[in-house]
C-alpha cells in the first residue's frame, strides 16, 4: 500500500523549477523577517528536493 499526496513521473519533473523552489523555500527558513510559515517552507523543501533526487 502506498499514501500519497501527489505522484509525479521524472520526465514530468521541471528541474529547473524544482531549483527555483528549493531556493526559495530555503530563503524562507532562513529569513528572520516578518512572520513566514515554517511549516508549509519545510514541506515545500522537502519537495523540492525529493523532485531534484527523482530527477537526479
Amino acid at each position: 500500500m502506498v499514501l500519497a499526496e501527489i505522484a509525479e513521473w521524472p520526465d514530468e519533473i521541471d528541474i529547473n523549477r524544482a531549483n527555483e523552489a528549493r531556493i526559495r523555500a530555503e530563503r524562507r527558513l532562513s529569513s528572520h523577517e516578518g512572520e513566514i510559515d515554517v511549516a508549509r517552507a519545510e514541506y515545500a523543501l522537502k519537495r523540492a528536493l525529493a523532485r531534484i533526487e527523482l530527477k537526479g
